[in-house]
């Protein structure tokens, strides 16, 4: 892949997720679906401009061991004790942060249970690892060097966040991005993120939310 194909995805990025965020997007889609379609889109754009960006996938998932998953799991505990102290810090702290947690919850208000949670755990999460990680961290960590990327890439998944006005989310996305960033540039593993992305979004939407 091209320097300049990489500029052009990673400015695409910065202009497309942030009006997913923003609630921009035809009445009759719902966000979880514009969301998915969105990183599926920029997903085949990466396989189509990155031929080895397939065969790096499959060769982590050759090696895929007990170490990977145990990895995978004890990041997405880690993550959730986090998050679990920060909720209650910044209900002492942060006025109004609870309804600020609730309109992110509010995106669940009317949807099966079983569909977003398909939505997670087949694309959402394993979707976002790919794209921010495995895609552009990687590529501009090749570039700039290990630290310069990753805190490229958790920049401006951070920054995409903002359009939500939600800063609550926006911190979240800036934890989660310098965890997951460190975790696959200390480890070089997307399927250890992808399982840490995944069992956190499910316990955070789904079976322990907050």
């Amino acid at each position: 892949m091209t320097q300049s194909q990489l500029y052009w995805l990673t400015i695409l990025s910065a202009v497309v997720f942030p009006l997913v965020f923003s609630g921009w997007g035809p009445a009759i889609i719902d966000f979880w679906s514009l969301f998915s379609a969105v990183l599926l889109i920029f997903l085949m754009l990466a396989l189509r401009l990155d031929p080895g960006f397939s065969q790096l996938i499959a060769g982590d998932a050759i090696t895929l061991g007990w170490k990977k998953v145990a990895f995978g799991l004890a990041s997405a505990v880690f993550l959730y004790a986090l998050f679990y102290a920060g909720d209650l810090l910044m209900l002492k702290l942060m006025m109004g942060s609870s309804g600020q947690v609730a309109s992110i919850y509010a995106l669940k208000s009317g949807q099966s249970q079983w569909r977003i949670g398909i939505f997670l755990a087949l694309i959402i999460g394993p979707g976002e690892e790919l794209w921010w990680r495995g895609f552009l961290q990687r590529h501009w960590s090749s570039r700039l060097g290990g630290w310069p990327g990753l805190w490229l890439a958790a920049g401006l998944y951070t920054a995409v966040h903002l359009t939500s006005r939600n800063p609550v989310l926006v911190l979240a996305a800036l934890v989660c991005g310098l965890v997951w960033g460190y975790q696959y540039l200390k480890f070089k593993s997307i399927l250890a993120n992808i399982i840490s992305h995944v069992l956190f979004d499910l316990a955070v939407f789904l079976f322990l939310p907050f």
